[in-house]
Parts: structure tokens; C-alpha cells; sequence
């Protein structure tokens, strides 16, 4: 059976990640313990920041998976977060490292992706603009990184009343608006 090449850098630089910072590892140590040729990582990617993003567009495309088998919005984004606490140590190394803006970058991005999937496959009650339709994605995705990265660094989260805080704000059953007293 072949080797998915690919997977096989990802998971070597998940492992190496438990017990280094991403900033510590090198090209050279991931092939070495991969043992496989720099041509060989070269042929599949970049560089070592390209290989996190490979790993985020690969979990999220399993999220979006699971997400589409939900049989509702609650159960979706509750596998999200719980998903996202499997990850903790990975997530936590990632940001500690001197990209952490980056990293943010890519979680947002990852986060407004898969919050756009899940409106289209479950079939919205939103009746908006386009326009107004990308900043309530925006707004959203923001919210759940910032309050999930606040969150991932807490001694001991809970987990299940963050989940179900997140799928009653996004859902709509919790609402905070600002309104003009006259």
C-alpha cells in the first residue's frame, strides 16, 4: 500500500509539536525523523508552515464531513468545539510560536470556512444580503476563535457548557442587541 507522503510529514511534525516549539523544529529535523529525502518534503510542500496549513485544510474538511452528518446545527458546532479541544496541545503550540499571528490568520480563516459550509449544508433560515451575510460570518467567526482560544488556555474548561453557550449563540437562542432609548 503507498505511503501517503503527505499525511506521513503531518503527523511526524503533530508529534514532534508535543515536545518542541514549532519555532525549534527545522526542515531538516522533520525529514530526518520522517526519514525520508528534503527533496521529498520539498516535492510535497513549501515549508514547515506549509505543512500546518495542510493540516488545518485537512481537519477541516473532516469537521465540514461531520458537520454535514449532524442532524442539526447544535450537534454540528458542538463536534466542532469538542474537536478543537482533541487538538488543545497542538492549537496551544502553535499559537505560543513567534507566528502566532499567523496562526490566528489561519484559524480564522478555517473557522469562517467552516462556519460558511455549515450555513449552506443545513439550510439557513437567514434571510439577508450577501453583504450583510459576510459580516455576520465574519463577526461570528472572530467571536468563536477569540472566546475558543480565551478558552484553551483555561486550566480546566468546561467544555460542554462552552459548547453549549456557542450553539445557543449561534443558533440565535441567546441574543444581545443594543437599542436607543428615546
Amino acid at each position: 500500500m503507498p505511503v501517503d507522503m503527505k499525511a506521513k510529514i503531518a503527523e511526524t511534525l503533530y508529534e514532534l509539536l508535543k515536545h518542541k516549539s514549532l519555532d525549534k523544529i527545522t526542515v531538516k529535523e522533520l525529514v530526518n525523523t520522517c526519514n525520508i529525502s528534503r527533496q521529498s518534503f520539498y516535492y510535497h510542500f513549501q515549508d514547515i508552515m506549509d505543512v500546518v496549513e495542510w493540516c488545518q485544510n485537512q481537519s477541516l474538511k473532516q469537521s465540514i464531513e461531520r458537520s454535514l452528518e449532524a442532524p442539526s446545527y447544535k450537534e454540528a458546532i458542538r463536534g466542532l468545539i469538542y474537536k478543537t479541544f482533541e487538538h488543545k496541545e497542538f492549537i496551544q503550540q502553535l499559537m505560543a510560536s513567534q507566528r502566532r499571528s499567523e496562526m490566528e490568520r489561519l484559524f480564522l480563516k478555517a473557522i469562517r470556512t467552516y462556519l460558511q459550509a455549515l450555513h449552506r449544508s443545513k439550510g439557513s433560515r437567514i434571510s439577508c444580503s450577501q453583504e450583510d451575510l459576510e459580516t455576520v460570518l465574519s463577526f461570528c467567526s472572530c467571536g468563536l476563535v477569540g472566546i475558543l482560544l480565551t478558552s484553551l488556555s483555561q486550566k480546566t474548561p468546561d467544555v460542554d457548557a462552552l459548547a453549549n453557550q456557542m450553539c445557543r449563540l449561534l443558533t440565535g437562542e441567546i441574543t444581545f442587541c443594543f437599542t436607543d432609548q428615546a
